[in-house]
């Protein structure tokens, strides 16, 4: 399993970023998993929903850090077993086509809110597709539709390690 994090330059991403405060090596504002034949990355997107999305659909809305000119994206590599790759996906897959979950992102914000059933964010189908998958062992402490990119992020950290 290889999971993206990426800071995007458009006006949502941006407002994502404020909110989730400081990340190393950067503040991400999407995450996804790269597809096993490395063509695609599956995740949500305010325009689509969940979508497998080519390699490269995002390289104009991508930030750049500007002391490198490297774009501001992280790939981690997942430890994970076949059988885990294999139900990972799985979820994924069979959350293809499924709606954003826009009012999640407004309880980013505002504590007593409401998010939309069978709607989801990047970070919530991630970080509910590495608990299927028993990556995640055991139930994570936030609802999954409060878990942003930062938040995932920093879950995987405790497991492995993050390149500065």
């Amino acid at each position: 399993m290889i999971i993206r994090f990426v800071q995007g330059t458009d006006v949502t991403s941006k407002l994502i970023v404020a909110q989730e405060k400081t990340a190393l090596p950067f503040t991400p504002s999407h995450a996804e998993a790269l597809t096993p034949d490395g063509a695609a990355f599956i995740g949500a997107h305010m325009d689509g929903g969940v979508q497998r999305r080519p390699v490269g659909y995002d390289d104009a809305t991508t930030a750049v850090e500007p002391a490198t000119g490297r774009k501001r994206e992280l790939l981690l590599t997942l430890g994970a077993t076949a059988d885990q790759d294999a139900a990972f996906f799985a979820y994924l897959e069979g959350h293809i086509g499924e709606p954003y979950d826009w009012r999640s992102i407004i309880g980013f914000v505002i504590p007593e809110h409401e998010h939309l059933l069978n709607h989801t964010i990047c970070s919530a189908l991630i970080a509910m597709g590495l608990r299927s998958c028993k990556w995640f062992n055991w139930p994570l402490a936030a609802p999954a539709h409060l878990i942003d990119p930062r938040d995932l992020l920093l879950l995987i950290s405790g497991r492995m390690l993050v390149p500065m």
